[in-house]
């Protein structure tokens, strides 16, 4: 790849503010809320920005434009379904997660279906984490050999390396100052100046149109089965999935939270429109590429002016570094907070068993003093990162890994804890029920439909509904939501602070 010497003197800048802006969120990071949810102290620009990041990574963007290469505008439909997974978290459980004390989606699912459920949930929450961070860490170093021409196993220490260094340092806090860096850099490199160059390099829109096929300018044009397995695969899982309900609960309000995730799902629209024209771009000036995947790369490196092009590489990069720090840091906060402080801390100390999302300020997690704490929560982050980094280096390929966990997350998770929302009474042994039997269908139309077919996450969705709805019709037995408990007890709040 040519590059000049102003190119990559912009990405190694770039990877410098990048470390030193981890490190710096040391000094915000006293408590282990600081370092799990960075305080829920978030404006909405931080954390606007940070949601957008975190949504959209290196399959975001070279996914996107490898799509848009093959289909046009068909391939909008990787973006739009992750925006319409935020705009639809944002609209139906925001409000209603600002009102807990909660650090992961496990808590919330041991507050209504008892701590079985919730450990059937770690399991299925935190293979979906560390594969979507082994899954980013391989795509950082996929980048930065293209880019650079090192090693491609190197490529994925040194990448992988920084985002587990900082997000083991600051946690939360680097996790957000360095999203917020990256954010900028990818809505003026990827968002504004890649379109517009690759529109100017093929000779303006009406060239553009013009020299491609009809179908291409069609939204559909990737066909229905294709446009609905991105919907199925993305929209559930962004609606529950750890990464963002932790993201969520560093708002400082509930208004923060629901207008961030709404406007970050808006951006994602934008930026599937805008990284589907650079793939389109490059079908018209290079139709008869060897390997689509590699549009988005070719497409800067052959379009965009010295400077620009280093600018934009460093965004692709930013752009998979955000999504992995979040990943990282939210299988380290299911290790710790839904395992170690749940099973074996609080067991250890005979703590109450159903304490679930009611978080107890005089819990055993927090009888350690806030130094303690950060220090174990950090401990889990390394392990995590660890982890990570070995099956990094171990796979050359987790796109089956990815449906699968997805499969696992959407198919499995989705009914009962969608349900925990809507209904106001229920059957907390129908969410148990629910959980158990999704999982052991979902994985039995996995052997026999393989991992490439949207079926297991319909069949574990139908099977989940099927059993909490014939589960709730036999067990009389029933429970209050907790969110109507949390709403009553915010407005209790502010009738207080009134008087």
């Amino acid at each position: 790849m040519a590059l000049s010497p102003i190119d990559y003197a912009i990405i190694a800048v770039y990877f410098i503010v990048i470390v030193a802006i981890g490190f710096v969120a040391l000094r915000f990071t006293k408590t282990k809320e600081d370092y799990l949810v960075a305080g829920r102290r978030l404006s909405f620009p931080l954390f606007f920005g940070c949601m957008a990041a975190l949504a959209l990574g290196g399959g975001s963007t070279v996914g996107s434009a490898e799509l848009g290469y093959e289909y046009g505008f068909g391939g909008v439909w990787l973006n739009v379904s992750i925006g319409c997974g935020l705009i639809l978290a944002g609209l139906l459980i925001t409000s209603k997660l600002s009102k807990l004390r909660a650090l992961s989606v496990n808590e919330v699912v041991e507050g209504s279906y008892g701590p079985t459920a919730r450990l059937f949930s770690t399991v299925l929450t935190l293979v979906y984490t560390v594969t979507l961070s082994v899954v980013q860490v391989i795509a950082i170093g996929t980048i930065i050999n293209g880019v650079l021409g090192l090693d491609a196993t190197l490529s994925m220490v040194a990448g992988g390396g920084i985002v587990i260094a900082y997000t083991f340092a600051g946690g939360m806090w680097s996790v957000t100052m360095t999203d917020i860096v990256q954010f900028v850099v990818k809505t003026v490199g990827i968002l504004i100046l890649a379109p517009i160059f690759c529109l100017s390099a093929v000779g303006g829109w009406d060239a553009l149109t013009s020299q491609l096929p009809a179908d291409f300018l069609s939204v559909g044009n990737m066909g229905f089965d294709k446009s609905f397995a991105y919907i199925l695969l993305y929209v559930p899982g962004l609606i529950i999935g750890q990464d963002i309900w932790q993201r969520i609960f560093t708002a400082k309000s509930e208004k923060v939270s629901k207008v961030g995730t709404i406007c970050a799902g808006v951006y994602s629209i934008a930026y599937a429109f805008a990284t589907v024209i650079i793939g389109m771009s490059v079908a018209v000036l290079m139709p008869a590429m060897a390997d689509p995947q590699n549009a988005f790369v070719v497409g800067v490196t052959a379009f965009l002016p010295v400077g620009v092009r280093g600018l934009v590489l460093a965004a692709a990069m930013a752009a998979t570094m955000s999504v992995s720090s979040g990943t990282i840091l939210a299988a380290s906060t299911i290790a710790y907070n839904d395992l170690y402080c749940r099973f074996v801390a609080r067991r250890r100390h005979g703590s109450d068993p159903r304490a679930g999302a009611r978080r107890d300020q005089g819990s055993v997690a927090g009888r350690a003093g806030g130094l303690s704490e950060v220090a174990v929560t950090r401990l889990f982050a390394a392990l995590i990162g660890a982890v990570v980094m070995v099956c990094a280096l171990a796979i050359n390929d987790v796109l089956v890994g990815i449906d699968i966990s997805y499969g696992y997350l959407s198919g499995c998770v989705f009914v009962p804890l969608v349900a925990s929302f809507v209904l106001k009474r229920f059957s907390p042994k129908a969410g148990l029920y629910a959980l158990g039997l999704s999982a052991v269908t979902v994985t039995a139309a996995f052997v026999l439909l393989g991992t490439a077919s949207s079926l297991p996450i319909l069949i574990g969705m139908a099977t989940g509904l099927a059993a909490y709805v014939v589960v709730s019709l036999i067990d009389k037995t029933r429970t209050d939501s907790q969110f109507i408990d949390a709403a009553a007890a915010a407005l209790e709040d502010r009738g207080d602070s009134g008087r």
